[in-house]
């Protein structure tokens, strides 16, 4: 598993390169406000608890997010943004633009978003490249419970509106989806405040959640693929989504000519080598702007709806 200088430092780095040039970030357990675009609000750059305890054997793995405010003064409904098995930084030490991207875009249109970061408090750069067994940062294991950490952590600002709380991911973010939205009584689902109101999951790999036959999501889950995704091919997630249990509350869209990342902003389709789990150890990534554009849509609506209406 990779770890390095980029990887330790990927918050300092990012808080200084602010995203992709469109914030300007404080840095501290709750930051103070900087420079924002017109009528939202600064980024914060913030620290919160995993729920990992049980699995570090004492205190949890204190996470690192970034935090974006709307305009006013709240409450407001949120969404939990997950990271692929790439990190949430991009080599050049600031958030991806895939992540920069949906951020901006849910934050205005009056969410309040926070950009969990699993990897970097880990010392962990990706896992792209690990094999499954060889990972310490796991989407069933460590990462469901990062987001049931960040879950935790908005029902505690008083701007957020503790009752609509939304998750999204994707690849092994969205494999976090799945565990984190599909644990039932063995997650928030099953405690007294409540779980994630509602989930969108991008080309995630439905094996794991499909070999458990009691699985299925806690609510409204809406889970877009690419027909031609060759790292994390659609066949398993049809087979979920068909399952009874699962159809009454799994939305599943199946984009054709659509490989893995296609919504990612001004991605040229390319092939990637050395996946440790594609198929082949190959994969094709890159945008499909027809079916960007219908996602974009679609989770527009699916949040607006589930969280909103």
């Amino acid at each position: 598993m990779k770890a390095s200088a980029r990887g330790r430092a990927a918050v300092l780095s990012a808080a200084l390169c602010a995203g992709i040039g469109l914030f300007a970030a404080g840095m501290s357990t709750v930051a103070a406000p900087a420079h924002a675009a017109v009528g939202v609000h600064a980024e914060e750059i913030v620290r919160f608890p995993s729920t990992d305890g049980d699995l570090t054997g004492g205190a949890p793995t204190m996470l690192t997010g970034r935090l974006l405010r709307p305009a006013g003064a709240g409450p407001h409904p949120a969404v939990v943004m997950l990271h692929g098995c790439g990190g949430l930084y991009a080599r050049n030490g600031r958030v991806s633009p895939r992540h920069v991207w949906w951020a901006t875009h849910l934050q205005r249109q009056g969410y309040e978003v926070l950009m969990v970061d699993s990897f970097g408090p880990r010392d962990v750069e990706e896992v792209c490249t690990t094999a499954l067994k060889d990972r310490t940062v796991r989407a069933t294991v460590e990462r469901k419970r990062d987001a049931w950490g960040a879950l935790a952590f908005l029902r505690r600002r008083p701007e957020v509106d503790h009752d609509r709380i939304g998750l999204i991911g994707w690849s092994q973010g969205a494999g976090t989806v799945l565990a984190a939205y599909g644990a039932g009584e063995d997650g928030p689902a099953g405690s007294e405040a409540g779980g994630f109101r509602a989930a969108v999951a991008f080309y995630p790999g439905c094996r794991a959640s499909l070999s458990n036959e009691d699985w299925q999501p806690d609510g409204p889950l809406l889970l877009l693929v690419g027909d031609k995704d060759d790292w994390t091919p659609p066949e398993a997630c049809a087979e979920l989504a068909g399952r009874e249990g699962v159809k009454d509350r799994m939305e599943l869209v199946v984009y054709p000519d659509a490989y893995h990342g296609f919504d990612a902003p001004d991605a040229p389709v390319r092939k990637r080598n050395d996946l440790a789990t594609a198929p082949d150890g190959t994969a094709h990534v890159g945008t499909n702007e027809d079916a960007r554009s219908d996602a974009i849509r679609r989770v527009t609506e699916f949040f607006r709806d589930k969280l909103r209406g």
